[in-house]
This record gives C-alpha cells, structure tokens and sequence, in this order.
C-alpha cells in the first residue's frame, strides 16, 4: 500500500515521541487548498520537512519549491515524506515563533515575507 506525508494515510518510521511545542502564535491565512510535494531525490521516503519551512507555489495544483528566495508562505506543521509524496499545509499570514523552529530562513526570505508573516523571536 503507497504512503503519503500527512493527510492520506500513514507509516511509522521510528519510534515517535509525543511533544507539543507551539510554532504559531496565531495563523490569519492558509494557502488554498495547500499543496503536493512528490518523493525526489532532495525528499526521500522518511524526510522530515520542518515546520517554518519556506514553501513557494505560484498556483493552485502546482508543484511546490521548498526554501526559495521569495516564498509564498511557511509550513504549518512538520511533515513527513511518505512513499508516494506528501502534503504540507502553508500559512500565508500568521505570528510564527521562529527560536521554536528547526527551520533555517535567510534574511531574504524574511523580507519577502515582510507585513504577512510577523516573526517572533523569544
């Protein structure tokens, strides 16, 4: 049976741990409909994608890029890679609590973002 990332079904990789770490402090926007990543060889089966992730998509059903210059928004939560892809949720307008992340953003990104994502630093 095919596995994907999220909403369509689910995998165990590895023992998983219940932790709660609040990354948005509050999210005003999502990106409609969200998108679809498939596997490639950058996101294997099992990558973890992090939550705070750049995720850039210049339409709705098109093929999302992760961590370009000029993101559409952030990812929601931390997705998983499954055998035939996965689906990430971006926020396009929130209070994101940036030290909470594993993400890694450039200043770049940060400014392309500028008066729809406000970043927190604690």
């Amino acid at each position: 049976m095919a596995t994907y990332g999220n909403s369509f079904g689910e995998k165990r990789y590895d023992p998983v741990g219940a932790e709660r770490i609040n990354l948005w402090d509050s999210i005003e926007e999502r990106y409609p409909s969200g998108a679809y990543l498939a596997v490639s060889s950058t996101n294997k089966e099992g990558t973890v994608i992090p939550a705070g992730t750049p995720v850039t998509i210049t339409s709705v059903g098109a093929t999302p890029t992760l961590n370009g210059s000029s993101p559409t928004g952030l990812l929601e939560e931390d997705v998983v890679m499954g055998s035939k892809g996965c689906t990430l949720t971006i926020v396009t307008r929130g209070r994101f609590c940036e030290s909470r992340s594993k993400a890694t953003l450039t200043a770049a990104q940060k400014t392309a973002l500028a008066g729809r994502i406000l970043f927190v630093a604690e």
